[in-house]
């Protein structure tokens, strides 16, 4: 895990990008705080932090150039096949120099060229440069687990793991993409495509390789991964599906635990990281370390859950049960400043917290993200289901699967199916006890609500908005649902949060569930094996039951990072600082949320009728996000550099103001 940064100028006469890939690597200090270096390789200038965790030695170091001088490489992430990869290789007549996966990375390319991806398993970025060609060839993991952005222009090209770094070298990219904030803020959505919220500097998006030909100044993006339903269950859903999804889970974690640095987890206590930490287990000698963040309150207290796995597999548990005090802005201000742009939600202040504490002890963390996604885990996927049961005339089936969905989680998530009598009067019950509870509490229900955005905005980005298409591969709805958040709109953001979360504090996040056997296999999968008998996620229960405690895997609540924003907006000192910020001048002038708007959203939430306290969070992160990236460049990093790392950014940062 590392981070990349480089330049190339498209006049061949003028002097390499010394100062400003300095200033990048600055910038990305905590993503590789072990080592670093600046390489001149024909044209172009790359840069590289390095987080030493597979060969701890100096053959890692990077930018690392090929045995005959011709490529250069700079890489972040990890390959986890990287031994059986570097033995293929030696059987071509490679030799090898160094331990490194990065070397193999390396090899594989001057093997296979941009095929290699097809051989890689693991997570990456990686930038490699070939001087004899002029050609720059960079590439992205699958599913985006680790970022690459760049900016591409008549002068320039350049790239960096993180946004902040292409605008401590360059400040004229500090600029909004205002289209992306109409975007963001009522659907909460990123990284759901090229853009990011910077004017002009965009993200390579997951499963893409870019190639950048110097001499002609041209530049080309294909992709190299597809969905293929078909031939996905032919490669991996052979016989039994949960013993399948047994081998797939215990060779994915094997996988990724390998390191020569401690590793550890995150535990919630639900399904997904109950499960890795169970499969870890039995894989290492000593207890595993565990980390959860925890709170008081029945909406928010899963630590009955984290007991249980920790004494069912005898992990070491750490308990993160941070609260603000009157510094919930500070916080945040920090996770913007890592996040590069606003947020949907206040979970990422739960799991900011948890790589903080994981960071004192491990080097390495382990993380559930994907199968929510890829299983079917969340409330409104009956909904899809029992649609689909609909369209293919399985009404009884249908009904039924509603009535056992209705007796354990009531009735909200029914507003979602249609089609059916039976259905539609099991949504006006619902909503005539809605009404009743409403009525009953005092709280008026408003006949339309403001926008959640100044309607200046939509004016400012005219033919610039954004939107998206959906890819369609199954004849279900609930599978496309699956698929697309999976590539599209929901794994890349929290893989985003993820990945800078960790980042922040030197730590790499590994996600095993995202191991694109079991991605593939997934989706490969029918949707009877997903959601079954009103049970979410039903094949991985199945597979995972052995190792857990019966409460936990077959619990049915689900609360994610769960996080008591809603309670910290209403009380005491960050209520007090919150209202200043919202109210403030200086973000009612940026014309992105009218004061009527703030003031409806701040007094419902207030007011206890509604929980508004995620749309509150966002206007929070926009204001704290031009402040610091905008207005002016204004570095917050959770831990601080050595002094020449500060020098270096502090210069680069008074020359972005």
């Amino acid at each position: 895990m590392c981070g990349v940064s480089g330049l190339v100028w498209r006049d061949p006469s003028r002097p390499a990008g010394l100062a400003e890939v300095e200033a990048m690597n600055a910038a990305i200090f905590h993503r590789g705080p072990d080592d670093g270096g600046v390489h001149v390789h024909g044209t172009a200038t790359l840069g590289h932090r390095r987080l030493s965790i597979i060969d701890l030695s100096e053959g890692g170091h990077q930018p690392m150039i090929s045995q005959d001088g011709a490529l250069a490489i700079v890489f972040n992430g990890e390959i986890y096949n990287y031994i059986e990869l570097r033995e293929e290789l030696k059987a071509h007549g490679r030799r090898f120099l160094t331990a490194s996966d990065t070397e193999v990375l390396l090899q594989a390319f001057e093997q296979w060229g941009p095929d290699c991806l097809h051989k890689l398993n693991g997570m990456w970025a990686f930038v490699v440069f070939d001087q004899r060609t002029k050609r720059l060839f960079a590439a992205r993991d699958r599913f985006g687990i680790k970022p690459l952005h760049y900016v591409f222009d008549e002068r320039r090209f350049a790239f960096a793991s993180e946004a902040k770094a292409l605008l401590a070298a360059f400040p004229d990219l500090r600029r909004a993409d205002h289209a992306m904030l109409a975007h963001f803020l009522p659907s909460g959505a990123v990284d759901d495509g090229p853009e990011t919220f910077f004017k002009n500097v965009f993200q390579l998006e997951p499963g893409r390789s870019l190639t950048l030909d110097v001499s002609r100044w041209s530049m080309s993006i294909d992709r190299y991964w597809h969905v293929d339903p078909a031939a996905f269950a032919d490669r991996w859903v052979q016989g039994d599906p949960v013993e399948r999804m047994r081998e797939l889970l215990d060779s994915a974690v094997a996988l990724h635990m390998r390191a020569d640095v401690p590793v550890g987890t995150c535990l919630s206590g639900g399904i997904d990281s109950s499960t890795l930490v169970g499969l870890m287990s039995r894989l290492h000698p000593e207890p595993i370390r565990a980390f959860s963040g925890l709170y008081k309150g029945k909406e928010y207290d899963e630590e009955e859950f984290v007991q249980a796995v920790r004494d069912h597999t005898g992990c070491q548990g750490y308990d993160i049960r941070r609260t603000p005090n009157g510094d919930l802005l500070d916080d945040l201000a920090t996770i913007t400043w890592h996040q590069d742009m606003p947020t949907a939600g206040p979970g990422l202040y739960t799991q900011f917290n948890v790589m903080e504490m994981a960071s004192r002890h491990v080097k390495v963390i382990l993380d559930g993200q994907g199968a929510d996604e890829l299983f079917a885990g969340y409330l409104p996927y009956y909904a899809l289901r029992v649609n689909d049961l609909l369209a293919s005339g399985r009404k009884a089936s249908a009904a039924a699967l509603v009535l056992q969905v209705m007796r354990h989680h009531g009735g909200a998530w029914i507003a979602g199916v249609q089609g059916s009598s039976l259905l539609d009067t099991g949504r006006r019950a619902w909503r005539k006890f809605q009404a009743r509870r409403a009525a009953a509490s005092g709280a008026a229900l408003a006949p339309s609500e403001p926008p959640f955005f100044h309607p200046s905005l939509t004016e400012r980005v005219g033919t610039a908005r954004i939107e998206r298409q959906l890819e369609s591969h199954y004849p279900d709805s609930l599978s496309n649902a699956l698929c697309n958040h999976v590539l599209t709109q929901s794994i890349p953001a929290l893989l985003h949060y993820e990945d800078r979360n960790s980042m922040a504090y030197s730590i790499e996040a590994r996600v095993p569930l995202l191991d694109y056997r079991i991605v593939e296999f997934a989706l490969g999968l029918g949707a009877e094996w997903k959601i079954r008998d009103s049970w979410t996620k039903w094949v991985l229960r199945k597979a995972a039951e052995p190792i857990l405690p019966a409460k936990v895997a077959w619990r049915r609540s689900k609360m994610g990072y769960p996080t008591p924003a809603a309670r910290w907006i209403r009380e005491g000192r960050d209520k007090d600082a919150a209202h200043e910020l919202l109210f403030s001048q200086r973000f009612l002038e940026r014309g992105i949320v009218s004061r009527d708007s703030v003031q409806y959203y701040w007094d419902q939430h207030q007011s206890g009728a509604v929980d508004r306290s995620w749309l509150l969070y966002r206007y929070i992160t926009v204001e704290l996000w031009h402040r610091h990236y905008v207005d002016a460049f204004l570095p917050r990093t959770a831990r601080p550099a050595p002094e020449p790392i500060r020098r270096t950014l502090e210069h680069s940062s008074r020359q972005a103001a």
